[in-house]
């Protein structure tokens, strides 16, 4: 009986200090490693190691991290998609109506009154001076706002390796589903216009004129796209405040209709392309699409586009 009475004693024993081993030696471990490190600085290798900054928005940063679009798949990430009009933010909605009037009155985007007047067309859609027309129809296209992503790109810095940078654009589209529809994506903090595709009756005609190049002959008409061309890459300084710029007319290109070659600081180079943009729905008319050269293969490559 003792026997039994000494074991059960030495089992509860046991089991008392296993318990509170348990329960007690993590803290007493932890907190003597802490002491231990308290006051004491410990260094590690920077292998692997970056850190994220948000990006100064300014051209530069657009250019350099347009050009990881072709090289890492996960970039851009979609953050926010809005796909009811009623939440599209409306100081968004006029930022982007301002940007794209200004690109417009520098010659760097086409023409976006949605609506001509019968009387300035004539029976082959040519329009004649649409610029100082007195239309009797006009629409604030703002008001057809149809759906915003919200991306974010994560590129490297040029001025340090071990720091990735972050810029954050809107994509917007607006449309009234037969007349216009207008495309832009635009910095969401300063709503500077990276990417324009416009379908009206102005692109129309430049549309076909761009795709029946092959039927007009003669050095006349070349120095037309030439002087048309050089109005496009000027307007497209002015927009982005470069210092010089050069144009490649279409008729040394390939589906396009130009590239205005843009140079800043240390000569860095900026491609904008302009060429035609065909639209599949038959009630619309055929576009123009003008925007950072990387950035607009990426947007070809995007599903419904």
């Amino acid at each position: 009986m003792l026997i039994k009475n000494y074991r059960f004693l030495l089992c509860l024993t046991g089991t008392v200090l296993l318990t509170m081993g348990v329960i007690f030696s993590p803290r007493y471990i932890s907190r003597s490693l802490d002491m231990n490190s308290m006051n004491q600085i410990i260094t590690s290798e920077r292998e692997n190691f970056s850190f994220l900054e948000q990006s100064s928005n300014g051209i530069f940063d657009a250019v350099h991290a347009f050009r990881y679009l072709q090289q890492d798949g996960k970039n851009p990430v979609l953050l926010t998609s809005i796909e009811e009009p009623v939440q599209i933010n409306d100081d968004l909605i006029q930022e982007i109506y301002l940007q794209a009037m200004k690109a417009y009155e520098f010659n760097m985007l086409p023409w976006m009154e949605p609506m001509f007047s019968e009387s300035i067309m004539d029976s082959n859609y040519k329009i004649a001076e649409s610029r100082t027309a007195d239309l009797s129809v006009r629409t604030d296209w703002s008001n057809h706002v149809k759906s915003a992503q919200y991306y974010s790109l994560t590129y490297e810095s040029e001025e340090n390796p071990e720091k990735k940078e972050l810029l954050n654009f809107w994509y917007v589209c607006f449309s009234d589903e037969q007349r216009f529809d207008y495309s832009f994506i635009v910095n969401a903090v300063n709503y500077q216009i990276y990417y324009a595709e416009i379908h009206n009756a102005s692109t129309q005609v430049m549309a076909e004129e761009a795709e029946n190049l092959d039927f007009y002959v003669g050095d006349d008409y070349y120095e037309i796209l030439s002087v048309f061309g050089t109005e496009f890459a000027k307007g497209c300084a002015r927009y982005y405040e470069a210092f010089e710029y050069d144009v490649v007319n279409q008729k040394d290109l390939y589906q396009k209709m130009n590239i205005a070659i843009l140079y800043f600081e240390n000569r860095t180079p900026l491609y904008i392309t302009r060429s035609a943009a065909n639209e599949e729905n038959p009630k619309m008319y055929d576009g123009i699409c003008v925007g950072f050269q990387d950035l607009i293969q990426w947007v070809q490559r995007l599903p419904d586009t």
